[in-house]
């Protein structure tokens, strides 16, 4: 068998690349394949025995706020943003001294807020002073007079 000569090796590249760049075609002749329909993933879930648990996602508002300047500021800012937001102690209906007290030996006692009981009458005393400032404030005995019990979210009357 004879070996082919350069001439014919070059002839033939060309001839295959020419039938590939055919096949191809040119670049502006093809059209774009339709982009997929964005589809959620469904949520994980797990079932058993007839019952079934799913996942939700659930955005929060983001609030980084501290309790605004007054008497005793500083030990609420110390002790109670840790938990939670100022706005949500904020935005509570104005309550008496009596039950801020037993709110926050709740705090302390049912949820095992990190307060010192040092501190407590410091932050009634903030609590207070801003309960007032608000319209239609309260005065009189805590509504929840055993304040180691946990509060009922069982989601039932009675």
């Amino acid at each position: 068998m004879k070996t082919p000569s350069i001439s014919t090796l070059s002839f033939g590249m060309v001839g295959v690349f020419a039938v590939l760049l055919v096949a191809i075609g040119a670049p502006n002749s093809r059209v774009a394949a339709p982009p997929a329909a964005p589809t959620a993933p469904p949520p994980p879930s797990v079932s058993a025995r007839g019952f079934s648990l799913a996942s939700t996602s659930v955005d929060l508002p983001t609030d980084e706020g501290q309790y605004p300047d007054g008497p005793h500021a500083d030990v609420i800012n110390a002790n109670c943003t840790s938990c939670h937001s100022a706005s949500m102690a904020l935005n509570q209906p104005p309550l008496s001294a009596d039950q801020w007290t037993a709110e926050v030996t709740k705090m302390r006692e049912v949820y095992k807020a990190p307060v010192a009981a040092a501190d407590v009458p410091a932050i009634v005393a903030y609590l207070t002073g801003m309960s007032a400032k608000l319209p239609g404030a309260v005065k009189g005995k805590a509504q929840d007079p055993d304040p180691k019990a946990a509060p009922d979210v069982s989601g039932g009357s009675g």
